[in-house]
């Protein structure tokens, strides 16, 4: 039987210890998609054929019941979205029912913030839903990003995010890769509803930010945060060299 639940290792490795990925493809059609080379698939393929994998219900069940694991975070997930807009979702929901009766907790990363709502009802103290949040222009914040064609609006994504802190679940936002440096800053200053922030780069694609100097500014900016509201913040490898450089 396949092992869905795994440990991601590399870059991946900075989202958590395991992870499970639900789906084959992503609807969200962003630009700067790095899945499509991981897994060796042409992009438009990729972001026009999403598939549940094959026996993930049986197979998650299993691995959890032979393993024996409690009381671990698994990151749900890292090379497709849990929510892929436009698309049924609900084995997403049957499977953190799955990870939460066998003593886990999930880490939730969308782009797909009204769909998640659902399965708020499913997660506690113990669990974490986060959104990705790249940076965008003012007229992209209610109607959606272009970089990010299928995918929520910001908006959309920042209030579910909301929503979520007020039912007692851990949140977290994930600024990577950012693409409008000045608006991720804005984003960290105004926001008080965030317990984590993971913050990284722009990889494999050119950009015209000055990475050090970014760096250096959110790192002040979050150490600040942290001592005022006590959340946490993790700066990416890749972008921590480029501050050191």
């Amino acid at each position: 039987m396949a092992t869905f639940i795994y440990k991601p290792k590399g870059k991946a490795a900075e989202y958590g210890k395991y992870a499970l990925n639900i789906y084959t493809g992503c609807s969200h059609g962003c630009t700067f998609c790095f899945s499509p080379s991981v897994l060796r698939k042409v992009k438009d393929e990729f972001h026009n054929n999403v598939f549940i994998r094959p026996n993930i219900i049986e197979g998650v069940r299993e691995q959890l019941k032979q393993n024996g694991m409690k009381g671990e975070l698994i990151h749900l997930c890292f090379v497709c979205d849990p929510y892929p807009k436009g698309y049924d979702s609900s084995v997403t929901r049957e499977l953190i029912k799955i990870i939460k009766e066998s003593g886990n907790h999930v880490q939730i990363l969308t782009k797909n913030g009204t769909d998640a709502r659902r399965d708020f009802d499913l997660l506690d103290e113990n669990d974490w839903f986060g959104i990705s949040y790249s940076g965008y222009e003012p007229s992209e914040y209610y109607s959606g990003a272009k970089c990010e064609p299928g995918a929520d609006s910001p908006w959309a994504r920042v209030k579910a995010l909301e929503y979520a802190k007020e039912r007692g679940i851990n949140t977290w936002v994930s600024c990577e890769p950012v693409m409008n440096d000045a608006d991720v800053l804005r984003f960290i200053e105004k926001t008080t509803f965030v317990d984590k922030w993971k913050v990284g780069k722009l990889n494999y694609y050119p950009s015209e930010i000055n990475w050090k100097e970014f760096g250096i500014k959110v790192e002040k900016l979050l150490e600040n945060k942290a001592l005022h509201t006590g959340c946490e913040y993790y700066i990416k490898e890749s972008l921590r060299k480029e501050m050191e450089s």
